[in-house]
């Protein structure tokens, strides 16, 4: 009898560590407010409208980017899905045309509009709306980049043990853009901070800070 009641205590204590888990890699992940955040106002916006009126000014960058290649339209473009790089993940990308003064960011308007419109292009899927969920569901699947470059979205996480049925670790996905020999000195795989935004467009992942928009991009030092 005693080892039954232990049994159960055991298998509650494992219950509620995975709980208390879950609910702390949701925290990790929504720095941004997340779904459970959104107004109903604010999924009626269109992505670019979305991301300029973010409060803490996270995409600033990302809007600017947009503004400078005149990509508005394909932001807006119905039925697509978006990665958004915050503003530390563009600063990493300007960083990198300096490399003897890491604190001196490249002004975006010195850095070429093909370049910037590629590497934005390069975070647009126009092949529908890719939830979370769906990600998770299709574990890998190949995906083709507005500028056609091959991407791969990879489900992860929500494993259980061997012995329960209990999962021990929260849903995520991951962004790979494949590396183009000549072009790119990486394979970028792309963290997400914040999943399954909704805009009137488009569904809306949020790169993690320490994410690059360089994406595996060779760069060429200015000096």
């Amino acid at each position: 009898m005693k080892k039954n009641i232990s049994w159960k205590k055991a298998a509650l204590l494992v219950a509620v560590s995975a709980l208390l888990f879950t609910a702390c890699r949701k925290n990790d992940y929504y720095i941004d407010g997340g779904l459970s955040a959104q107004s109903e106002a604010e999924k009626k916006m269109l992505l670019y409208d979305f991301l300029a009126s973010r409060s803490n000014h996270m995409f600033d960058s990302l809007v600017k980017i947009i503004d400078l290649t005149n990509a508005k339209d394909l932001v807006n473009k119905p039925g697509i899905t978006f990665f958004a790089a915050p503003n530390t993940a563009v600063a990493r990308l300007q960083m990198n045309y300096n490399p003897d003064d890491r604190q001196t960011l490249k002004p975006l308007e010195g850095i070429g509009k093909d370049t910037l419109l590629n590497l934005l292009k390069r975070f647009i899927i126009t092949d529908g709306r890719i939830s979370l969920e769906q990600a998770v569901n299709d574990k890998s699947k190949f995906y083709q980049a507005a500028n056609g470059d091959s991407v791969y979205i990879n489900g992860k996480g929500g494993g259980t043990g061997a012995t329960s049925s209990i999962q021990t670790s929260a849903y995520y996905l991951e962004y790979v853009h494949v590396k183009i020999p000549g072009v790119d000195s990486t394979r970028f795989t792309g963290s997400i901070q914040t999943h399954n935004l909704i805009t009137a467009n488009a569904t809306v992942h949020v790169l993690t800070n320490g994410a690059s928009f360089a994406s595996g991009l060779k760069q060429r030092y200015n000096r």
